[in-house]
């Protein structure tokens, strides 16, 4: 039985966020709880209340932390760097920000921009600065949300995917799978995840400029 008392229950909203990270690093996202987190600090959960009301708000404070790992500061493009050039190295970081903790893409899918701060600012970031750059108030709110629910779906998937060894060796007596060449392939060729996340951003970039080609006309 756990044993609280009363120093232990003055807490801070930055130890709970700490913790809560501890534990999706370590159990995933199911294992990530306000009772765990409390029972970590070796307090009630009741204490969290002052802090945190439910799971999503943790969540949305996780995606915070989360996302400034990555992005301590946010700018727009430097100084003569072409709008698609900064996006690209935008989304590369949304990535690595998400691949840095177990299930990180679904906690940041999963935030709200009324808690989550960070992420709203990154959106209005992403959007202020493709206006800027020309865009239409629609287009670049249509090219941000393209972008991230691709960076989203792309890591959501990365991070679930089992050893893609096992996979390839499963599927090597599948002569006749296009699944099967799919893997051949990228084993022939040395495909690797980060190919394939790059080159899928390059087609959806290379989308965005033909539309604002057609935006100009």
């Amino acid at each position: 039985m756990l044993c609280y008392n009363v120093k232990a229950m003055k807490i801070h909203r930055e130890q709970i966020i700490d913790t809560a990270v501890s534990l999706l690093n370590r159990d995933g996202l199911e294992g990530v709880t306000l009772r765990k987190v409390a029972a970590e600090l070796h307090v009630h959960a009741g204490a969290l209340y002052w802090h945190v009301r439910n799971k999503q708000d943790l969540l949305d404070e996780m995606a915070n932390v989360l996302l400034l790992e990555q992005f301590p500061q946010l700018e727009g493009p430097a100084s003569e760097q072409h709008w698609s050039d900064w996006l690209r190295e935008m989304c590369l970081r949304l990535r690595q920000a998400m691949l840095a903790h177990r299930e990180g893409a679904r906690v940041v899918a999963g935030a709200r921009f009324g808690r989550a701060i960070m992420l709203k600012q990154l959106v209005e970031t992403i959007i202020g600065n493709l206006v800027a750059a020309g865009f239409s108030l629609r287009l670049a709110t249509l090219t941000y949300s393209t972008t991230f629910s691709y960076v989203y779906g792309f890591v959501i998937e990365e991070q679930a995917a089992p050893d893609p060894d096992i996979i390839s060796k499963k599927r090597d007596g599948l002569d006749e799978s296009i699944v099967a060449a799919i893997f051949r392939e990228n084993r022939a060729n040395n495909y690797t995840p980060d190919m394939d996340f790059q080159e899928g951003l390059e087609m959806i970039l290379d989308g965005v400029k033909q539309r604002m080609m057609k935006q100009s006309l």
